[in-house]
């Protein structure tokens, strides 16, 4: 992660005049072998975020869910956006 820092502090400079109101998701991949110990693999800047089956779907909607939490957007659940649309 730190091999790419320069990287991204540079093209931060070149499009993003304030650092605070950035940021970037990376993708970790990782192996967990059969003692359960963690192997990372590889580190990617700005993951495929494109969803291939349903599982895939629900796991990085719930990724981008967090995400926006983390920054300070609250997410709106289905059911609670059908409950605002009746009233």
């Amino acid at each position: 992660i730190l091999g790419v820092e320069p990287l991204i502090a540079n093209g931060m400079e070149m499009y993003v005049p304030f650092k605070t109101n950035c940021f970037e998701l990376l993708g970790f991949d990782v192996l967990i072998d059969e003692n359960i110990d963690p192997w990372l693999l590889e580190v990617n800047l700005s993951p495929s975020m494109g969803c291939d089956s349903a599982f895939d779907q629900k796991v990085k909607s719930n990724l981008i869910a967090d995400l926006f939490t983390m920054i300070g957007i609250p997410a709106i659940g289905p059911k609670i956006m059908q409950q605002s649309r009746k009233r």
